[in-house]
């Protein structure tokens, strides 16, 4: 069964309120009031990114509130040739690097104002949030970079640039989860914020 019901794919999808923990997350909210963190995902493991990637796209669309701006950090070898899709389709976007000399990593922001460009993006993009590259899904374009101190993989604390996202008012952030297995979604607007808000938007099923 489909989250939406008719005229989508039949595919379960679990939904699960979860712990925001910054130190688990790797990314920093700012003015963040009543933050809900929701998971969202296939119950299948068998082609679950693909299955997140169409789900995620039916969300989109089913919320329709283009524009949305999708932040990822490509690899270096792809930048280019995404670049050069995004100029030759007319989608709007910018590049920026983030980091010190020594170690640059590049950051594309795209804006999203309807649904073949959502569909473009999500079909030559998604690979690298399965990948494990941070991609996320902003509603609004609230987005910079931040050092935290965190600690490392030895108990020692480390430095680490981070996404940032300002949640003043009512924002809602989605961000793909390991392997491209579902996202979490981070939310302070009250109509994403419980698992039984979701259901009633769809009167569906909890699966």
């Amino acid at each position: 069964m489909s989250l939406f019901g008719e005229g989508f794919p039949l595919t379960k999808i679990s939904i699960t309120a979860v712990a925001f923990d910054s130190e688990e997350d790797y990314i920093v909210f700012e003015k963040a009031q009543k933050l809900k963190k929701l998971y969202i995902g296939p119950s299948e493991y068998e082609n679950y990114d693909e299955d997140t990637k169409q789900f995620l796209y039916e969300f989109l669309c089913e919320q329709n509130a283009f524009p949305y701006f999708v932040l990822y950090e490509p690899y270096g070898d792809v930048t280019e040739d995404l670049e050069t899709l995004y100029k030759q389709v007319g989608i709007p976007y910018s590049l920026r690097f983030e980091g010190s000399m020594f170690k640059r990593f590049s950051v594309l922001t795209i804006t999203i104002n309807d649904l073949s460009a959502l569909k473009v993006v999500l079909d030559d993009s998604f690979w690298i949030a399965a990948s494990n590259q941070f991609y996320s899904i902003s509603f609004s374009n609230n987005t910079s970079y931040k050092p935290i101190l965190k600690k490392g993989l030895f108990g020692k604390m480390k430095q680490y640039l981070v996404p940032c996202f300002t949640m003043k008012h009512p924002a809602t952030v989605i961000k793909i989860w390991h392997d491209g297995q579902g996202f979490n979604i981070y939310t302070n607007d009250s109509k994403y914020s419980t698992v039984e808000q979701l259901l009633a938007i769809y009167r569906m099923e909890r699966f």
